[in-house]
């Protein structure tokens, strides 16, 4: 990536989810830790149920973005399907009791990434920096406080679509973040891992992006970030000093 001149900068606006830590690690390294602790999941290979689950998340997403389902209902319904399309046949007592297994042990696998940290507290001096995010209020404060980013990201800065009822690529929750911050859309950088909620979401309002691709896949669409990185704390490096 061309080297990034901060200077262009006021904002700099972060997702959370696989950009300031690694979700999807998070995600199926707290999934294999709670099918441990159900014996008649044992038979089902780890493999093969957090791809039906992970399914069953992505197709339920939109219907809880939308507030059509609250977390609980979301997840309950996640834990539901995924079980039904493996033909196992389970009490309601036994879901619930999976699903709040499942959200201790996803939130105890996220843990702090020091050298992003004080990479990000550096940043701070120079640029005013804020989290835009999809999902719970309480969630999103959790992985915060988790990732040892409260001093970085203090309550106010942390903007969450539970709260606000608008979701990324939603042009109203990047307008009601720079609102926020008193930023404008040409001075403020958006940083994401999703090219389709935080790079087009972004891009519609006129926020210059930063592309977390870890995989380096090819754009889906002719639109294009303006940086793009592996990793976050590859940004260290890429500044222009």
């Amino acid at each position: 990536m061309e080297h990034l001149d901060l200077g262009q900068y006021d904002l700099l606006l972060f997702d959370l989810d696989d950009t300031l830590f690694d979700h999807s690690e998070a995600f199926e390294n707290g999934l294999v830790d709670t099918i441990q602790q159900f014996h008649y999941l044992q038979e089902i290979g780890h493999s093969e149920f957090i791809q039906t689950f992970t399914k069953h998340n992505h197709l339920l997403w939109p219907r809880f973005s939308s507030n059509e389902l609250n977390f609980h209902e979301f997840s309950l319904i996640r834990i539901k399907n995924t079980l039904k399309e493996l033909n196992v046949s389970a009490e309601k007592e036994i879901s619930l009791k999976f699903v709040k297994i499942f959200q201790s042990s996803y939130l105890d696998r996220i843990k702090p990434y020091q050298e992003l940290n004080e990479f990000l507290f550096e940043l701070s001096y120079s640029v005013g920096l804020g989290i835009v995010t999809n999902g719970t209020v309480f969630n999103a404060f959790e992985k915060v406080d988790r990732l040892g980013l409260c001093g970085i990201f203090p309550g106010s800065s942390v903007i969450v679509s539970e709260k606000l009822g608008f979701s990324k690529p939603n042009i109203e929750i990047f307008q009601y973040a720079l609102n926020v911050f008193g930023s404008t859309a040409d001075r403020t950088l958006f940083i994401g891992d999703n090219y389709f909620t935080d790079i087009l979401g972004a891009k519609s309002l006129g926020l210059d992006t930063l592309w977390i691709n870890k995989y380096e896949y090819e754009c889906p669409q002719k639109e294009q970030p303006d940086y793009m990185l592996r990793h976050l704390i590859d940004l260290k490096n890429s500044i222009k000093q």
